[in-house]
């Protein structure tokens, strides 16, 4: 049981709340770059196709697999590392590597160094959201912490929805300017250019991060006091005294993890491929139902939680992904299934609202259950659990269903396919961990 002051201590803003809404800011501006260098892959694959010889199967590697292999890597160490070094520091040096990773995409010359590359830009990005969640719990009280949450998690979605607008821009830009040479090098692809340019804007946004966000003090159990990082022993102890708790809740948001990086790797393809779309049709269809519907999924999610708060449901964050499973099934079903592209992306709508909604809830979910010195390692967890099994093979899955069971031209049925098996699923785990994490919540509040 918690004393008073240490309940009071639990609640309190440890950082002038100004300046942690700057800071969400600058970290939401991180995670736009962070997505905009991971996601424009999903609309160059035809040409890096084309250009490398590569099977669907393979380009599904490059969006998700190679994406993952390194992300894996460094998710526990990097959580590890914003559990015990500065955030600020780590987080910097993190965008630095990954946008010298992108722009490293566009000088790739084989399968083999574009997938080293790709595994460069995860190996970057897997101190993003360990870093965010943690310094974002630490600068909010924790019934407040739901909507800095969403608003982190807006990056995701203007990343997202400019690397599809930028990405059929410039493609079809660079196409239309033929052969391009830059100095030395002659004769330059269109799809290279888009990574170099989609490259350069994090070394400045790092250098903003590292020299104007100040780090916020950790928050503890007792007060006054910061605890001292959790090991990865301890966080394990925790997970495994927690177990039920953790695998169902993991375990639904990585079943569903399996269509959203299918649908990331492959959408733009399908539509271009099913319907006949140009670039930059899809660029402005596509990418702004997912710009504007994605922030309105995301900014939901915290009015949604303190509603159902209010009228007493601990599990708030759980019941409204729930909630998003059963809305979203349908259209994720049928959208690619359509006659028609004005009738594939309107269902597309209904689709990207709970998918990003889900997505934020993530985060909150894990903050509002875990101890403020394990959140950043839990969170590392929780994003190599995501990339080893949705994050690897979602897109994988797709490549491969669309080259040996339905057909390039079957791509439609393969997004179908996978959301056929990903929400039920992902529904039923959400709805057995509710109980569980009621329960939880409870446990902090006495």
């Amino acid at each position: 049981m918690q004393s008073e002051d240490a309940r009071a201590a639990d609640t309190a803003a440890p950082y002038p709340p100004d300046r942690a809404w700057y800071a969400v800011g600058v970290l939401l501006v991180a995670t736009v770059v962070g997505y905009l260098d991971r996601l424009v892959m999903a609309f160059l694959v035809d040409p890096v196709k084309r250009s490398l010889a590569l099977t669907d199967t393979e380009a599904g590697a490059l969006n998700g697999l190679a994406f993952a292999a390194f992300f894996v890597l460094m998710g526990i160490p990097m959580g590890r590392l914003v559990d015990t070094r500065s955030r600020t520091a780590v987080l910097s040096a993190s965008i630095v590597v990954w946008s010298a990773m992108t722009a490293a995409c566009g000088a790739a010359w084989s399968y083999v160094t574009l997938f080293i590359a790709r595994m460069g830009v995860g190996a970057g990005e897997a101190a993003l959201n360990p870093a965010a969640v943690s310094m974002i719990g630490d600068m909010f009280p924790r019934d407040r912490v739901a909507k800095p949450i969403g608003v982190f998690t807006l990056g995701f979605y203007i990343g997202g929805g400019l690397a599809i607008l930028l990405g059929g821009q410039l493609i079809q830009l660079f196409s239309s300017m033929g052969s391009v040479s830059l100095g030395p090098w002659q004769d330059i692809e269109g799809w290279r250019l888009v990574f170099l340019v989609t490259g350069l804007p994090g070394f400045l946004v790092a250098a903003i991060l590292y020299f104007t966000v100040r780090e916020p003090t950790r928050g503890g159990m007792s007060p006054g006091q910061a605890p001292a990082s959790a090991s990865l022993a301890e966080v394990l102890d925790y997970l495994r005294a927690n177990a039920r708790l953790y695998v169902l809740l993991f375990g639904g948001f990585m079943a569903f993890g399996f269509y959203l990086y299918g649908v990331l790797g492959w959408y733009p393809t399908f539509l271009m491929r099913t319907y006949g779309l140009a670039p930059a049709d899809v660029s402005w269809s596509y990418g702004g139902i997912f710009l504007v519907a994605g922030i309105g999924g995301a900014l939901l999610i915290g009015p949604g939680t303190r509603l159902l708060q209010r009228r007493g449901h601990l599990d708030a964050p759980v019941l409204l992904c729930l909630g998003a499973m059963f809305l979203g099934a349908l259209p994720s079903i049928l959208g690619p299934l359509m006659d028609s592209p004005a009738a594939c992306l309107a269902l597309f709508v209904i689709t990207m609202l709970c998918w990003s909604a889900t997505i934020s809830l993530a985060f909150a979910c894990i903050a509002l259950v875990t101890p403020t010195n394990m959140r950043g390692l839990m969170t590392g967890i929780f994003m190599v659990l995501m990339n080893t099994t949705g994050g690897a093979f979602g897109a994988v899955v797709v490549g491969a269903l669309s080259d040996h069971v339905l057909g390039t031209d079957g791509i439609r049925y393969s997004v179908s396919a996978v959301a056929c098996v990903a929400f039920p699923l992902a529904a039923l785990l959400f709805a057995l961990v509710r109980p569980v994490y009621r329960q939880t919540m409870k446990q902090l509040a006495a």
